[in-house]
């Protein structure tokens, strides 16, 4: 699942579940964050296991997360600083990995809730979540 940006992309949010077995290959440059024991995780909840970050009432469990807001505004904040300060006249794309155990709930709510701070800020967009659609680790 991948949503765009309105303008220009200048910034790249992943997501990966970093116990899929191709998780290591899917880091790239750019700034990584991991999740993995942070956060309420939707997967203990049996009526939130199988769906993911996208949906309304999952994203707001885990943002309820005493400093799940702040941990998505860092991110937003890190991306905009890499590109403006860090990026260099080109302005090149900054790249962004969002991971946590399964890459369907946490990570995936964190990044898209760290993607509306930064089209709120005028900066492009688009959100990339690469296991979100795997089946459910247990």
């Amino acid at each position: 699942m991948t949503t765009h940006a309105s303008g220009p992309v200048q910034v790249v949010i992943q997501t990966i579940g970093t116990r899929h077995p191709d998780a290591i290959t899917l880091i790239e440059d750019g700034l990584y964050f991991d999740l993995g024991n942070r956060l309420r995780n939707p997967h203990d909840d049996p009526a939130m296991r199988y769906r993911t970050g996208l949906d309304d009432d999952v994203r707001e469990h885990v943002l309820a997360t005493p400093g799940a807001a702040g941990i998505a505004e860092k991110i937003a904040e890190s991306a905009k600083a890499v590109f403006f300060d860090y990026a260099g006249p080109r302005r090149r794309l900054v790249k962004v990995t969002v991971a946590c155990r399964g890459g369907r709930h946490r990570s995936v709510a964190i990044a898209e809730q760290a993607a509306e701070y930064l089209r709120t800020a005028g900066v492009g967009v688009e959100t990339d979540h690469r296991h979100i659609n795997r089946p459910v680790i247990d």
